[in-house]
C-alpha cells in the first residue's frame, strides 16, 4: 500500500504569500491549499491543490509542515518537488474564462479559478512548450496578464 492509499484524506495547511515589489495580492496574507498527509501527524504532506497566490509552491510538492498557536497545521518548508510548473493568467476579458479554462485542461493541465484568476498546474508529462505558447499569445493579444508561480526545473 502506498503512503497516499494509506492516509486517504486531506488536510488545510496555511502558506503565507509572498507579496512582489507592488505588494500584491494586497487583499490576502495567505493562503490555505489543502494537502494530502503522508504521516499521521501530518507533518510531512503532499499538496493536492493549485496554488492561485503563491510563488515556489506546486500542486505535487511535498512539504513539511509545522502547527501555528491553534488547531492548523502552517507551511515549514519544500522537502520534494513534484514535477509541476505553476502558472497564473488574470483575464481581462470574463468572457473567455471557460474556454479558457477547457483549453488548459484539453492539454492536460490541473485549473484553480477564483473570479478572473486562473492557476495552471502542469504535469511533467504535459506539452509545456504547447502550455506556455497558448499562455504567451493570449498575453500578447491582451487577453489576460500572466505571472509564473513556479517552474520546473528538472536537475
Amino acid at each position: 500500500m502506498s503512503n497516499l492509499e494509506e492516509y486517504n484524506y486531506v488536510v488545510e495547511v496555511r502558506f503565507e504569500i509572498e507579496k512582489d515589489a507592488d505588494g500584491y495580492p494586497k487583499s490576502r496574507n495567505a493562503e490555505a491549499l489543502l494537502c494530502k498527509p503522508l504521516d499521521p501527524e501530518c507533518s510531512l504532506c503532499i499538496v493536492a491543490s493549485v496554488p492561485l497566490y503563491l510563488r515556489n509552491i506546486a500542486y505535487g510538492d511535498t512539504i513539511r509542515t509545522k502547527p501555528d498557536s491553534g488547531d492548523s497545521l502552517e507551511f515549514g518548508q519544500v522537502v520534494k518537488r513534484g514535477g509541476y510548473s505553476v502558472y497564473r493568467v488574470l483575464l481581462h476579458d470574463p468572457s473567455r474564462k471557460d474556454a479558457v479554462i477547457r483549453h488548459f485542461l484539453d492539454l492536460g493541465a490541473l485549473v484553480e479559478h477564483d473570479g478572473d484568476l486562473i492557476a495552471v498546474a502542469v504535469p511533467p508529462t504535459a506539452n509545456v512548450d504547447a502550455i506556455a505558447d497558448y499562455i504567451l499569445t493570449g498575453k500578447d493579444k491582451d487577453y489576460w496578464g500572466a505571472q509564473d508561480g513556479y517552474i520546473f526545473e528538472p536537475s
